[in-house]
């Protein structure tokens, strides 16, 4: 059977997720390194930071690095810098997600989110992400947002 984890985001308790869902939320920063995890429904919280290999850069391992010859890893350090120096970064589009009944709701962009606030499926006190954000937040707190007549207050 494969390992199930759960979640904690702003009080809230998710899950449960595969480990490649966990992962995937932690490399889409909807999973901090301080937020609590569980393995398993009756698994200790800790810090998510603390489950190895969930915030390791995978794209710089020092794994596969260490095994390659010196001058080989010295001109492929080299092309990193030189790529890194040149390279406009592309800009991403900013991903917002929410919290509704236990469910994860998202990727949507900003306008869209407007939407469900005034459609009265986003509610102030919501919980809700963005992929500019470090933390989740509460709906009320995000400037632009309004909410329906069937929102609460």
């Amino acid at each position: 059977m494969a390992t199930q984890w759960y979640c904690q985001l702003m009080g809230t308790e998710l899950g449960p997720f595969t480990s490649q869902q966990l992962l995937d939320m932690a490399r889409s920063h909807r999973l901090m390194p301080d937020d609590a995890v569980r393995k398993g429904a009756d698994g200790a919280w800790v810090a998510a930071h603390r489950v190895k290999g969930l915030f390791d850069d995978a794209s710089a391992s020092t794994i596969i690095m260490a095994r390659l010859p010196p001058e080989v890893r010295q001109a492929l350090d080299s092309k990193q810098e030189t790529t890194k120096a040149t390279a406009a970064p592309e800009p991403r589009p900013i991903t917002w997600y929410y919290i509704s009944d236990h469910n994860k709701i998202g990727p949507l962009s900003f306008n869209e989110l407007v939407v469900h606030g005034r459609e009265g499926r986003l509610m102030p006190h919501s919980r809700v992400w963005s992929s500019a954000s470090p933390k989740w937040c509460e709906a009320k707190d995000v400037k632009g947002l309004a909410f329906g007549q069937s929102a609460e207050g």
